[in-house]
């Protein structure tokens, strides 16, 4: 893709920001325009790389996020089903050279016997528990067959990487305009919708810090994702304010951890510190310049937020987990009361009041999920999952492959343990730790 036409690209994802913050009522059909769009593409193009679904589904997953925020009239796994969708279909079109790997089919089999413990009380509820529960493990292990083995060259993975951003772009201008006005904007140090476009900041903030981390790999392997640097350089500053202005630490944090342990294993392993700090230099600038802008605009608040305030209640705001401890504190102690069976898909939601939570809540950590919700057949899955993991980060003795599998292996345990799996994104970028990545 020439620069000329990634620069339309953008162009027209600015202007799609724009359009539907003011015309949401054509965010439906703009999603379903892509699906068509990408079952024309992946069915009846040339394809020699086999690389459409992948283009494809990685455009959903920030579109999936964009669909939700403007009020799209589909359900709410749509993104999963459809990188799925995207994903079977290229596996139909190479049926005779897909390689399956059996251990992540083992992963999700293990889950499947949980269906059995559903309550069947009402078939919708049923579809529910079992859809919002699986989509995830299924879309990861589909996205996992279809790229395991699978050969991406740096051009390629700059191609995924820009188109993944696009989506993004668009975030970006709804929520600046349905930014509240910061000059007399009140902020908490607590995440909330008026700055992150009406939507969940949680959901927000981490499709920005898959932004942010996606330039970031970019920029140390070398990847052109413009001909020109400002426009790389303005998009990280643009989804790292945005981001931060979520006040949701965990998409941030997430995104900003993984690239830290991606780019340390890369140093140690190649000692090449004048490379990284020449290559990083610029960006470390950018992100201490736009963290002063930030804690500028909401009078330091974020800095509280944070945990780098004096104040005495820093620790309080650093460990101000939204719960998520307790979650998964109590779910450690349903997977030991009901080892054998777990409480069945989604049923942990209601049980947790059982044993002192305040409310009906959905798990936020994947693993404490998997662990309470499936027995003993959750920790087998658990246990093949981090096998898996294990094998695949530390299995290339190549340092470009070891960081891009590291990177996208951190960034999606990591998002799977603040935001289990609400959005495709995890289980989607789980996937690229499978493929045969080459220099040229």
């Amino acid at each position: 893709m020439s620069s000329k036409i990634k620069i339309y690209f953008v162009l027209f994802h600015l202007l799609l920001g724009a359009f539907l913050y003011y015309y949401n009522i054509f965010s439906t059909y703009y999603g379903l325009a892509i699906v068509l769009i990408g079952t024309y593409y992946i069915l009846e193009q040339p394809d020699l790389d086999s690389i459409f679904p992948v283009f494809f589904s990685a455009y959903f997953v920030g579109l999936e996020v964009f669909l939700r925020m403007t009020k799209a009239s589909l359900f709410w796994e749509f993104g999963k089903y459809t990188i799925i969708y995207f994903m079977l279909l290229g596996l139909v079109r190479q049926s005779r050279n897909t390689n399956i790997y059996y251990p992540i089919l083992f992963y999700f089999v293990l889950l499947l016997p949980a269906i059995i413990y559903v309550p069947m009380d009402s078939i919708n509820e049923w579809r529910q528990y079992v859809s919002f529960n699986l989509s995830g493990p299924l879309c990861l292990t589909v996205t996992s067959i279809y790229l395991y083995k699978k050969i991406i060259n740096k051009f390629l993975l700059g191609e995924i990487l820009f188109i993944m951003i696009l989506p993004i772009i668009s975030i970006s201008i709804y929520n600046i305009l349905a930014m509240p006005d910061l000059a007399t904007f009140k902020f908490l140090p607590h995440s909330n919708n008026f700055t992150s476009g009406g939507y969940g900041p949680n959901q927000v903030s981490t499709v920005f810090g898959l932004g942010i981390s996606s330039i970031l790999i970019a920029e140390l392997l070398k990847i052109k994702m413009f001909k020109n640097k400002i426009i790389n350089y303005s998009l990280f500053v643009t989804f790292l304010i945005l981001g931060l202005l979520t006040f949701s630490r965990g998409g941030i944090l997430s995104a900003l951890i993984a690239c830290s342990f991606a780019i340390s294993y890369y140093y140690l392993y190649n000692q090449r510190i004048i490379y990284i700090l020449t290559r990083g230099s610029s960006i470390l600038l950018m992100t201490f310049i736009t963290w002063n802008i930030v804690a500028h605009i909401t009078d330091g608040v974020i800095v509280q937020r944070y945990g780098f305030d004096n104040s005495n209640n820093e620790e309080e705001y650093f460990f101000d987990s939204t719960g998520r401890t307790e979650i998964y504190s109590l779910d450690v102690k349903i997977f030991f009361d009901y080892f054998f069976t777990g409480v069945g898909l989604g049923q942990s939601k209601n049980i947790r009041q059982q044993y002192g939570y305040e409310k009906k809540v959905s798990a936020h950590t994947e693993f404490s999920r998997m662990l309470a919700e499936h027995g003993i057949l959750g920790l087998l899955s658990l246990l093949i999952f981090c096998f898996i993991l294990s094998k695949q980060l530390l299995g290339s003795s190549n340092p470009t492959v070891g960081y891009i599998k590291i990177f996208f292996g951190l960034l999606a345990v990591l998002n799977m343990s603040h935001a289990a799996m609400r959005l495709s994104m995890a289980p989607f970028i789980f996937g690229f730790i499978f493929p045969n990545y080459k220099d040229k």
